[in-house]
Parts: structure tokens; C-alpha cells; sequence
């Protein structure tokens, strides 16, 4: 609602076809209740307002309600013709993805996410903690609904930001929340470096490519150490919008490409010969 309130007042900033989507995932009994506050809102603001929803699931993990969300968006974004899809995701968001990431093995590439910009996703808060935005919300009476399930542990995330990391500040004596953060951003210069020169070296790569589908020399990737052969793979999936779901699949992946094999790793696939390889995102 923070976010929402903030358009409203940079409006003369924007272009003029800000358009206000919520979805209702049809878990909660009382999710209605806030798409009437968000309808309300946007009416009162004078934005347009698009609904979405779901059918009732008793449960569905984290990664199934983002991805129907992020389909959602992008699905109005495409109705409504804009450019660009702003989410309230802030710092708090932001460290516990960190520690969610790292948890599960994820390495530099990985743990660093979100941006504050990844076209045509922007985070104009991530910066922002959770209390500041508190801090301005209750100062301009912006209206507010809790959503409940974030106060339940079932979910990974909520058990990171409701028990480890107040146990974890506990534990040292001081906000862990500011340390990753700034642990954070300093990683993510490192990231950002190597993703801006692992894509120059994945353009002299290229024999071919187009949607979902990239042709590689194989002679010219297998020179390069294999660290870089892992960058090179990642970016070159992640260039394709697809995803590598474990280091196993990563590394498998370009010993694959070493042995000259073809293999299917579900959400993408490789085909190999001497000379060319080629990745296709399934």
C-alpha cells in the first residue's frame, strides 16, 4: 500500500498508464477483505485496478504462489501494454532471500538476487527496511491489512524472518538484518561484474541464437577453466529466461558438454556434438 501511495504522489514522474494488479490465490478466508482494501485504494488514488485470482488450494508452496504471481503480472503488463512491473518487495525481502538461497547451496550467482532493477521487474523499496516503511505508513495514514499467513511458521521464509533471524541478532547483540544487507550489496558488486563480463565472453560464443534456444561453440567454451565454464553455463541458461535448479544440474550440465553427451534436465535440455552445442530451455 506504501508503494501504491508513493505512485500516486511521483505520478507526474511515471508514465500515465500505471495500472494496480493484486491476486487472490484463494487460500485464505479473509483474502477478500484485501482485495477490497487494494480496490478501494486504487480507486481513491485514481488508478485502474486489475484482479486476478485463483481457486481455493489448501496449500501451496513458495515457489508455486510466486511463479502464479509473477505469470499474473506479466500477463497484465502484456494486457495493458506497460513497460515495467513494480513490486514492495524491500531490504527485509532482500536478506532473507540471502539466507533462504545460501541455505539451499546457492553460491554468489545465486544468493545475490533480487535487483533493484531486472527488466521489466523493479523494487523501487529494496533499499528500504521493513520498520521505515512502517515509520512513513503510520506517519500518512495509509491504510493496512496483515496478511496472516505471514505470522505462521509453515512457510521457509517465514521461519527465517519470525525465529532465525531474531534469534541470530539475539544470539550476537546487534541487527544481523543491517549486516547482511550491507553483505549483501557488496556481493552483489561482484556479481554484477561478473555477469556484465561472462556476457561479452558468451557473445563471442554464440553461433546462434533464438528464443529459448542458444548455439554455442563448443572448442572455444571448453578453453576456458572450469570455473568459468560454470559462469558461462549459468549465464547462458539464465540469458534464455530458464533456470538451473541445483549445482549438480549446473555441473553436470557442462561435464556433459566435456564427454560430449545429450541429456535432458527438465527445465532445459543439451544437445552436443565436436564441434557445437546447444542449450534449449524447455
Amino acid at each position: 500500500m506504501v508503494l501504491l501511495h508513493l505512485a500516486k504522489r511521483f505520478e507526474h514522474h511515471l508514465p500515465k498508464n500505471v495500472v494496480v494488479a493484486t491476486l487472490n490465490h484463494g487460500i485464505r478466508r479473509d483474502a477478500l477483505e484485501d482485495v477490497k482494501l487494494v480496490v478501494q485504494c486504487a480507486q481513491n488514488l485514481e488508478f485502474p485496478v486489475i484482479v486476478g485470482s485463483l481457486s481455493p488450494k489448501s496449500f501451496c508452496d513458495e515457489n508455486t504462489l510466486r511463479n502464479q504471481r509473477r505469470a499474473f503480472l506479466l500477463d497484465v503488463m502484456n494486457q495493458v501494454k506497460a513497460d515495467r512491473i513494480w513490486t514492495a518487495h524491500h531490504a527485509d525481502d532482500a536478506v532473507e532471500t540471502m539466507v533462504l538461497r545460501l541455505g539451499r547451496g546457492a553460491g554468489l550467482m545465486g544468493a545475490t538476487s533480487p535487483k533493484l532493477y531486472d527488466d521489466p521487474w523493479a523494487k523501487p523499496l529494496l533499499t528500504v527496511f521493513s520498520e521505515d516503511i512502517e515509520e512513513f505508513r503510520t506517519r500518512l495514514g495509509v491504510p493496512f491489512r496483515e496478511d496472516s499467513t505471514n505470522l505462521l511458521t509453515d512457510y521457509e521464509r517465514n521461519k527465517i524472518r519470525l525465529e532465525l533471524i531474531p534469534f541470530w541478532s539475539e544470539l550476537l547483540g546487534y541487527d544481523v538484518r543491517k549486516t547482511l544487507f550491507s553483505s549483501l550489496a557488496s556481493m552483489s558488486v561482484f556479481r554484477e561484474f561478473v555477469e556484465e563480463q561472462g556476457l561479452c565472453l558468451l557473445d563471442q560464443l554464440t553461433v546462434e541464437r533464438v528464443p529459448k534456444m542458444l548455439k554455442l561453440r563448443r572448442k572455444a567454451f571448453l578453453s576456458y577453466s572450469r570455473s568459468a565454464q560454470l559462469v558461462l553455463f549459468y549465464l547462458a541458461v539464465k540469458s534464455l529466461k530458464g533456470e538451473i535448479r541445483s549445482r549438480g544440474h549446473l555441473e553436470d550440465a557442462v561435464n556433459c558438454v566435456s564427454k560430449i553427451s545429450d541429456r535432458d534436465f527438465g527445465n532445459f535440455a543439451l544437445k552436443v556434438n565436436k564441434e557445437i552445442f546447444v542449450v534449449e530451455v524447455l
